[in-house]
């Protein structure tokens, strides 16, 4: 007698299971709230939104409201990459650079050893003609994350900027053409001379 009711209960255990499951989600589908565009409240803005939000009025050139809404983030958000990388980009499309290397600063005090945040303050103290500074950072970043094309190319730069042409050619011969590592040399043989002016 056991032994034909046990196979009975072995199909029944899945069947059970799947009727708990669907019962589940279907409770947590009535249970889950409206968003607005269903009639429900209007959610509080998250970091995401605030973030893309922050882009769009400053690419149209509004820069103050971009940077009152940064603001709150920061304050609302502090934990949140976007917060200092965008921040910074608005900072730069109103060529304060200064003020875009202390904002990624800040977080960089939050997410130590960032390598986006690095990477982003590199090229911050390129714009500055800083080239020890932004070797510091691209050093930093690279080591981070030593098979991102970005960093191995920023590195590249910055080796070339400051005449190591030999190993800027090692690092670039990794993610680009050899045509084009010959091309970069070129560029940056004469911005090291106006990096050499820029500085004096």
């Amino acid at each position: 007698m056991n032994m034909h009711t046990r196979p009975m209960m072995f199909l029944a255990t899945p069947m059970v299971a799947s009727i708990l499951l669907l019962a589940v989600a279907c409770q947590s589908t009535d249970d889950k709230p409206k968003d607005w565009f269903e009639g429900g409240p209007m959610q509080p803005a998250n970091a995401d939104t605030m973030q893309m939000t922050a882009r769009v009025l400053a690419t149209k050139g509004r820069t103050e409201q971009a940077g009152f809404l940064l603001n709150r983030m920061v304050a609302e958000f502090p934990d949140h990459l976007g917060t200092y990388t965008e921040g910074a980009e608005v900072l730069l499309i109103e060529g304060r650079v200064a003020e875009a290397i202390k904002w990624l600063d800040r977080g960089l005090v939050r997410f130590p050893n960032q390598s986006i945040l690095l990477n982003d303050r590199g090229m911050c103290h390129l714009l500055a003609a800083d080239i020890p500074a932004a070797t510091r950072d691209f050093e930093s970043a690279y080591a981070a994350d030593p098979v991102d094309a970005d960093y191995v190319s920023n590195l590249a730069l910055v080796k070339a900027l400051a005449g190591d042409e030999a190993g800027a050619t090692q690092l670039w011969n990794r993610v680009v053409p050899p045509e084009d590592v010959e091309s970069n040399l070129k560029i940056t043989r004469l911005a090291r001379v106006k990096f050499k002016a820029a500085n004096q």
